[in-house]
């Protein structure tokens, strides 16, 4: 892992952390008010749940609140019914924390958080109670008060003392991907920068199309008047989305157009250009005079397509309605920022995916998941072994500190470097904690004073917090140490139960890290290579389907792919086989089969066998990629050249020119250095 880059804190960070910090104390203060056995729960809670913005304080905390409520009733249900049977036991919590753990992986929003604490929280219940079971009801009460506790303080802290709103962050977010949105739109208009800098733009892009839908999530927590723009937000983010495959769809066309006509385009396509390459500049939304002059050029350029036409004319065609797409879509991209600013509302022209309401698609990873969830089930079996072998009175939490950091290090391809720097940031709090509990502790008398103590320690690391380089080692240094101090009503020097509780959750640790390494750790372009492969097989369900299939979803889906490759090709060395994939390639592909598939069934019955054949060696050309076969290249351009003929032999209504402009996107974008399609060699081979 590369080492964190630290930044001079802002004004800002040191209020976060201060703010923080004091919601911690207060929890502290409650819980020892109302003598609550292990007070140092809601302190850690409080550092768990924090977050620089109010709205994810907020839902993080209500999320952490239902998954330990979740987790402390089955930790009910299960230890005083199989208590008597510790195989039993120790079957039915490792279930319990990897079935919640594939739920958490499959479920990636913020919500997923409820999944994973509902998981381990049966685990630290259960493996601290084995010897007084009947105290199970009691135990799992007062960590759901004691969590409470801390994640109710956090929030009110949050929301009360100068309080940073999700909204507002989000909405300077968006500006900023529409500003990149737009600057990606006009260099592939007018070809100024080379395919493989665009293919890396739009890839980040994307990624942040992804991250931005997550943190649309906090924004219904917000206190701030954004709370009841979350809609408008989740239009325009779908908007974004779907603005990627348009922008990438136009780069091709123009390449080809490029390769036909000559690098100098035609003086009316030069001008029709620089005019939308105007209109992205300024930023503003199109007059009804402008859109309604700019849809009449494109509609003049797609009527020059007759019966037959060129190579070059099919291509201005394609141009004139990807264009019209970004035209109309980026307007309602434009629109939506307004709404949200002004509180406005303007409908949506364009609907080529149909609506975009209601629950998003997302790609969802079954094999990894249970994967992550067998990692989890083996590291609880080991530990919960070691324990019974060495009758080990600590050995509990080695057990349960096993499957804990198996879950919440699951989402990465490769924990086990990132374990590893946990560990050794646990042993430094460790060492930290030794210090303060044995030698200052001792000294400290009262409330007061032992809130300036811990003050010295959790304001500036607390900072780490801030960062997201940091935010691991700012997780592990403030929520660990409460713990190791177990900070209660009266201070303990037990130094064989202190070294005793942190050895056991050192060992783990290193549970985790060997079951993981042996049973989970993949390589980012193995995930890569593992998400693409996905796509393809979206690809051959889309080409084979008995009927139309929803391009909405495949979108989504496709672009949601495209978001998680994003940023493991960038941290990805340019020497790797994986690093010139371009996943919005094959989303072109997926949509335009898509898009063939429903137009089908309107056709001719010559056009509609030639698109059928057509689907057929599409379908074949992904599954021999899949089987890591080399494709026939040539039977499926015959297939694409053979359908265009059929598709251009007569005026055949809509459906056929929708295909037609599918079969053309394909072509080019499957075989960009291909000669150029010939109507008349294709009725001659016919």
């Amino acid at each position: 892992m590369s080492r964190p880059q630290f930044t001079k804190p802002g004004f800002w960070d040191v209020v976060f952390s201060l703010k923080t910090f004091a919601a911690a104390m207060l929890a502290l203060f409650i819980a020892l008010l109302f003598d609550l056995p292990k007070p140092y729960w809601a302190v850690g809670a409080v550092y768990i749940v924090a977050h620089p913005l109010s709205g994810a304080v907020t839902s993080k905390a209500v999320y952490r609140l239902v998954g330990t409520a979740a987790g402390g009733v089955m930790a009910v249900v299960l230890i005083p019914n199989l208590i008597d049977s510790p195989e039993l036991l120790t079957l039915a919590i490792s279930l319990w924390m990897a079935g919640c753990l594939v739920m958490s992986l499959l479920d990636r929003t913020p919500r997923s958080y409820a999944f994973m604490l509902a998981g381990y929280t049966v685990a630290i219940t259960g493996f601290s109670i084995t010897s007084a079971p009947e105290t199970t009801f009691d135990f799992a009460v007062s960590r759901v008060l004691e969590i409470a506790i801390g994640i109710i303080c956090a929030a009110v802290v949050n929301r009360l003392v100068f309080p940073r709103h999700t909204g507002p962050v989000l909405a300077a977010r968006i500006d900023g991907w529409m500003a990149d949105g737009a600057r990606l739109a006009r260099d592939t208009l007018a070809g100024r920068r080379d395919e493989q800098a665009l293919a890396a733009d739009r890839r980040r892009l994307a990624a942040d199309a992804v991250e931005m839908r997550n943190i649309t999530t906090h924004v219904a927590y917000d206190t701030s008047s954004h709370a009841s723009l979350v809609e408008p937000f989740r239009l325009l983010q779908r908007s974004m989305v779907a603005l990627l495959p348009i922008v990438s769809g136009i780069g091709d066309v123009v390449a080809a157009l490029r390769r036909e006509i000559g690098p100098q385009l035609r003086q009316e396509l030069n001008e029709l250009i620089e005019r939308v390459e105007n209109w992205l500049d300024s930023g503003e939304p199109l007059s009804d005079e402008e859109r309604i002059r700019f849809l009449s050029r494109l509609e003049a350029l797609e009527q020059q397509a007759k019966p037959g036409e060129s190579w070059e004319t099919l291509l201005l065609t394609n141009f004139a309605a990807r264009l019209r797409d970004l035209i109309q879509i980026w307007g309602d991209c434009i629109a939506l920022r307004q709404d949200i600013a002004s509180g406005s509302h303007h409908a949506l022209r364009w609907k080529r995916f149909g609506a975009l309401g209601g629950s998003l698609p997302i790609h969802r990873d079954y094999g990894m998941a249970l994967l992550s969830g067998l990692s989890v089930m083996l590291a609880t079996w080991v530990g919960v072994g070691l324990w019974i072998a060495t009758e080990w009175q600590d050995g509990g939490g080695a057990a349960q500190m096993a499957g804990i950091v198996g879950c919440i290090f699951a989402t990465m391809d490769d924990p086990a470097p990132a374990m590893k720097k946990f560990l050794g940031m646990a042993v430094l709090v460790i060492v930290i904690a030794f210090v303060v509990q044995f030698a200052v502790m001792p000294l400290i008398d009262g409330f007061v004073a032992l809130v300036l103590l811990l003050g010295l320690y959790f304001v500036p690391v607390g900072l780490l917090l801030t960062t997201p380089a940091t935010m691991l080692m700012g997780m592990v240094l403030c929520v660990n140490f409460p713990y190791m101090l177990m900070l209660q009503s009266h201070s303990s020097l037990d130094f064989q139960a202190f070294i005793n509780g942190n050895l056991a959750m050192i060992v783990g640790m290193a549970i985790s890290i060997g079951t993981t390494a042996l049973v989970r750790s993949v390589g980012a372009e193995w995930s890569v290579r593992r998400i693409v492969r996905a796509g393809w097989a979206d690809i051959i369900l889309a080409a084979r389907a008995a009927t139309g299939s929803d391009n909405t979803r495949l979108l989504h889906r496709m672009l949601d792919r495209c978001g998680l490759v994003a940023p493991r090709l960038a941290a990805m060395p340019a020497t790797e086989n994986a690093a010139g994939i371009d996943i919005l390639k094959d989303l072109r592909n997926a949509l335009n089969t898509a898009d063939l598939q429903q137009c089908r069934s309107g056709l001719a019955r010559r056009s509609r066998t030639a698109v059928s054949r057509l689907l057929n060696e599409v379908a074949d050309h992904y599954r021999h990629k899949m089987q890591h076969v080399e494709p026939d290249g040539a039977a499926l351009l015959s297939a694409i050249d053979n359908a265009l003929a059929a598709l251009g032999e007569n005026r055949q209504g809509p459906a056929a020119g929708r295909a037609r402009m599918a079969v053309v996107a394909l072509r080019y974008n499957l075989f960009p250095d291909a000669s150029p399609f010939t109507p008349h060699k294709m009725r001659l081979a016919a």
